[in-house]
Parts: C-alpha cells; sequence; structure tokens
C-alpha cells in the first residue's frame, strides 16, 4: 500500500543506512525540498544534511506515526508523512559535544511522489522541541544558526514563498463534510481571528500537539496556544495551501493541512518583545475528526525558524538575498 511504500522507504534511508544509494533512488535528481529552515533543489544536498545528522545522532529511529495521502490519474500521489525522531545525542557538531541526551521532535512531511521518486517535498520539524530536550532555549539556538548561518552564507537561511522555486505539483484543497468544516473552522480561528469558534470546531476534551513538544487539552489550552500566535502577529493572514482528507473502516476521518501565517511581529505574545519583523510560519497539521468534532490534532511549525526571521530583522545581510 501507499503508507507501507513512505514506512519502508524511510526506514532504508535512516535505520537500514541506505544513504546516497537510496536518495537517488527515491528522491528524484532534482527534487525540491522545501523545508522551514530553507530550500534543498537537489538530492546531493538532501544526502548531505542526512549525513550531518546521523554523524550527531546515529541510533536515530523515525518513528512512523500516519500517512494521510492522495493518488492522481497519472499515477503520482501526494503523502503527509506524520512521524516522530526519536534519537540519542552521541556525537560532537553543531551542538557541540555529545551530551548522551535523549531527544524527541515530531516532523511532518508532504511528499509529491511521480515514478516511484519524491519530486517534491515540504516538511516541517518541530525544531524547538529538539531544542528543549537538548537543553537549549529555542530562542538561543535561533540566534546561533543566525551567526552561524552570517558566517557561512552571509545571509540568514529561511524558507519564504520569495525564494522558492516554481512547483510543478498542482496542491488541491479537497472537498466534503469533514474537510470543509475543519478549513472553515480554520480560517475563522487564524484568519478572522475568531477564537471562540474554537468550542465549534474541537471536541470539549481534545488532544493537540503543538510546537515545543508541548500538549494541549481542551478549549481554554487551545485558545492559549492561538492567542500567543496571533497576539505576536495581529495581522496574520493564514493561507490553506493544500487539504486532503481519508475515510478507511476503523478510523476517525483523518485530515492533512499545510497552510503559512504570513505577518509582521508587531505585538507581545508567544514571540517576546515585538521587533516588526515580517515573517512567515510554513505549517503542517492532521487532524482526526469523530463526529464532525476535532479530537486529536497535530500542528508542527518551526518556531526556532521564526526566531530566525525575528532576529534577522535589521540585518542587512538578509535582505541582499
Amino acid at each position: 500500500s501507499m503508507p507501507d511504500f513512505i514506512y519502508s522507504i524511510t526506514r532504508e534511508i535512516w535505520e537500514d543506512r541506505g544513504l546516497g544509494k537510496k536518495m537517488k533512488k527515491y528522491y528524484a535528481a532534482d527534487c525540491l525540498v522545501r523545508a522551514a529552515t530553507g530550500l534543498a533543489a537537489d538530492n546531493l544536498d538532501v544526502t548531505a544534511q542526512t549525513l550531518q545528522t546521523l554523524h550527531q545522532f546515529p541510533d536515530r529511529q523515525l518513528v512512523g506515526e500516519d500517512v494521510i495521502w492522495q493518488g492522481y490519474g497519472d499515477g503520482s500521489f501526494l503523502s503527509s508523512h506524520r512521524l516522530i525522531s526519536v534519537m540519542r545525542h552521541e556525537g560532537a557538531g553543531i551542538y557541540g559535544p555529545a551530551t548522551g541526551r535523549l531527544v524527541r521532535s515530531r516532523i511532518i512531511a508532504d511528499c509529491w511522489i511521480v515514478n516511484g521518486q519524491v519530486k517534491e517535498e515540504w516538511l516541517v520539524r518541530d525544531q524547538a522541541a529538539f531544542a528543549r530536550c537538548m537543553g537549549i532555549d529555542p530562542v538561543d539556538m535561533a540566534r546561533d544558526m543566525v551567526a552561524r548561518d552570517l558566517r557561512r552564507f552571509g545571509s540568514v537561511q529561511v524558507f519564504t514563498p520569495e525564494r522558492d522555486l516554481p512547483s510543478l505539483y498542482r496542491a488541491e484543497i479537497q472537498t466534503g463534510a469533514e474537510i470543509d468544516a475543519y478549513c472553515a473552522g480554520w480560517r475563522q480561528i487564524w484568519d478572522v481571528k475568531e477564537t471562540a469558534a474554537i468550542r465549534d470546531l474541537y471536541f470539549h476534551g481534545a488532544n493537540v500537539m503543538v510546537p515545543g513538544g508541548d500538549a494541549l487539552s481542551g478549549h481554554a489550552d487551545i485558545d492559549r496556544f492561538v492567542i500567543g500566535y496571533l497576539a505576536s502577529f495581529p495581522d496574520a493572514r493564514l493561507t490553506i495551501d493544500s487539504a486532503i482528507v481519508n475515510k478507511e473502516p476503523g478510523q476517525p476521518v483523518r485530515i492533512a493541512l499545510r497552510w503559512s501565517l504570513r505577518g509582521t511581529h508587531s505585538g507581545y505574545g508567544h514571540f517576546g518583545e515585538p521587533s516588526g519583523a515580517p515573517v512567515y510560519i510554513m505549517g503542517l497539521s492532521h487532524a482526526f475528526i469523530v463526529d464532525g468534532k476535532v479530537t486529536q490534532e497535530w500542528i508542527v511549525t518551526d518556531e526556532v525558524s521564526i526566531w530566525k526571521q525575528i532576529f534577522a530583522h535589521g540585518d542587512v545581510s538578509i535582505r541582499s538575498t
């Protein structure tokens, strides 16, 4: 099945150390990987990043939680893969000498697969959870990364649509009772900023996993999280880029959403003192819907990359890119 294919290629590359050879097999030579951290435009780049990670975290396991997917008439398909990376920091690298700390962080990766190869990918890792597990404040990690980017590239590396390359994949927003209600609820909450809609969209005991490895329980918790973001970016506009739904026997209705928020860091909220920085937030979410309400949801943004944009603001070098 399609999910089995996704689980197995992930295992072959990481746990079974297929690396270069498997990367060539499963990633198109000109694959586009759009991560919150920046854009990679070929499989050599992807391989280099993989090797660096494995040097520092040799026992890295990618625990696949779910694959929500959609097939197309031309034989290609979109898969949205939610996984948790579990690994121990056993090699020296950009995070300093080995600490032996156990690190857990969630990732969602949307892949467009053509002829058995990843042609385009959208990838968001919860780097704030990763930082916390390493005993580092996500804010400090962002500050270090900005300094490292400036030394190495002369500009700060983050993904924004202006830096994107053209996409061959035509994303879709599917329709149907559950997915329509879910997208409408998200728009009310994040775009219209009417957080009262949380009570309509979410089951009263909903569990929502959010960036930084935090877990929310129920309406008041969800409201606090949303307001923390919206207070920081009061002019934020939500764009839903892709929405697909799977209905399978014995499972809740499962929805995968790819979305973004664009706004100005002009208020006090989750991201501290306002800087006036323009910020692009790349987001991926999975939701379980039961009887029309969200019972479980996983929201992944990369807060370290958000902080990087805040710190880069006012730095002349980012503007030249």
